[in-house]
């Protein structure tokens, strides 16, 4: 791919100062607001979404950035030749480092359980068709899937920490990847289980900015039906206030008595 090279500063709205934390925080942030689901109307939030992971997994990454920092510097191409002078990295070579780093999966798993507790989609079906076009992915030179990229992902981790609390986080996160990235056992999109006891309804937090709630915005969640999964498609009304929860009656849960009703608490951010 020949042209500018990408501004990942601007993509991950952080300047060349900003420290890995910062970058950290900001990626999370971004990550929801660019979430599919939360952006059923706008076409490009997909490839934002992706677009975000690959200039976090630049930006913390000392090897590459000090590579892109130069490159971009130089004014070079986005691939110089495929040569050390420019910066040769693919958003696919990017994007399958990220996802063996340790650090990124500890955070990212987080980042899964809040895509959950909002109703949007968070399986491995839908990570691998985000990020990898619904493939496995590579680890070591070899193209693994499921509980074998578990073991290795979580064998590469203990190489770099020792530390019994974080190899303790890492026995977690390693098994969550596992289905993540294909397990045989993973549930094609597993939902938010009732919050309240007693009953089947569903609750999910929907975090918006003072503009969506003050305009209005469609979303989509995702609910269990008597016949499985299915994707809700929401309208905010315009002129929403921050605590009001929103109610879909009948499209809870499924119980025994029938199913609940589905509420979204809505947030400012």
């Amino acid at each position: 791919m020949k042209g500018g090279i990408k501004d990942y500063y601007t993509i991950l709205e952080v300047t060349p100062e900003s420290d890995e934390e910062q970058i950290r925080s900001q990626y999370r942030k971004l990550a929801m607001r660019y979430h599919p689901d939360r952006n059923p109307d706008d076409p490009q939030a997909e490839e934002k979404f992706k677009e975000i992971a690959e200039a976090y997994g630049v930006l913390t990454d000392s090897q590459k950035r000090s590579q892109y920092d130069a490159a971009k510097a130089a004014g070079m191409d986005w691939q110089h030749g495929g040569t050390q002078d420019g910066f040769s990295y693919s958003q696919e070579d990017i994007l399958r480092d990220l996802f063996r780093d340790p650090r990124f999966q500890a955070m990212f798993q987080g980042l899964l359980q809040e895509f959950q507790r909002s109703g949007f989609r968070h399986s491995g079906r839908f990570v691998r068709q985000s990020f990898f076009s619904g493939k496995g992915m590579f680890i070591g030179g070899l193209f693994m899937l499921g509980s074998m990229a578990g073991h290795a992902l979580l064998k590469s981790a203990g190489k770099n920490l020792e530390d019994n609390k974080t190899n303790s986080l890492l026995q977690s996160v390693g098994r969550t990847f596992g289905s993540l990235l294909g397990g045989p056992k993973e549930q094609e999109e597993p939902v938010m289980q009732p919050q309240e006891r007693g009953t089947d309804d569903l609750t999910y937090l929907m975090r918006l900015t003072g503009e969506e709630l003050e305009q209005g915005k469609s979303v989509q969640v995702v609910s269990q039906g008597p016949d499985g999964q299915e994707m809700l498609r929401v309208k905010i009304p315009p002129g929403s206030r921050s605590g009001t929860k929103l109610r879909l009656r009948g499209r809870g849960n499924a119980g025994p008595d029938g199913r609940g009703d589905l509420y979204l608490q809505l947030e400012q951010i």
